[in-house]
C-alpha cells in the first residue's frame, strides 16, 4: 500500500470517527498478504455500537450501521461516504 494511499485510509477513518462520535485506533496494513497466522486481528472500520464503515479504496466505502439508524449502502467517495453517516447520526 503506497504510503498517499495509507494517509488517506486514516484521515477518512478519522473523520468517520469525529462524525459518529466514537474512537478509532487505525492499524496499518503491513503489506504481506494474509495467511493463516498473521489474519487475527479483525481490521480497521469497526465503530463498536454503531456498526463497520469498511474503506477499500478511494472509490469504495461500504457503510453499514445499525445505530443510530440501520444503514446499509456503498459510497463512491469519502465525502459521500461521511454525508451518508452525517444523515445517519441527525436525520432530516
Amino acid at each position: 500500500m503506497r504510503e498517499e494511499h495509507r494517509d488517506a485510509e486514516r484521515a477518512f477513518y478519522v473523520a468517520a470517527a469525529a462524525t459518529l462520535g466514537a474512537t478509532h485506533e487505525y492499524q496499518p496494513w503491513t503489506g504481506r498478504g494474509p495467511n493463516r497466522w498473521n489474519n487475527r486481528r479483525p481490521g480497521n472500520g469497526r465503530f463498536p455500537g454503531f456498526g463497520t464503515v469498511r474503506y477499500f479504496s478511494p472509490g469504495t466505502i461500504h457503510v453499514c450501521l445499525h445505530a443510530p439508524r440501520a444503514v446499509n449502502r456503498t459510497a463512491r467517495s469519502a465525502e459521500e461516504a461521511l454525508a451518508i453517516l452525517r444523515d445517519a447520526v441527525v436525520p432530516a
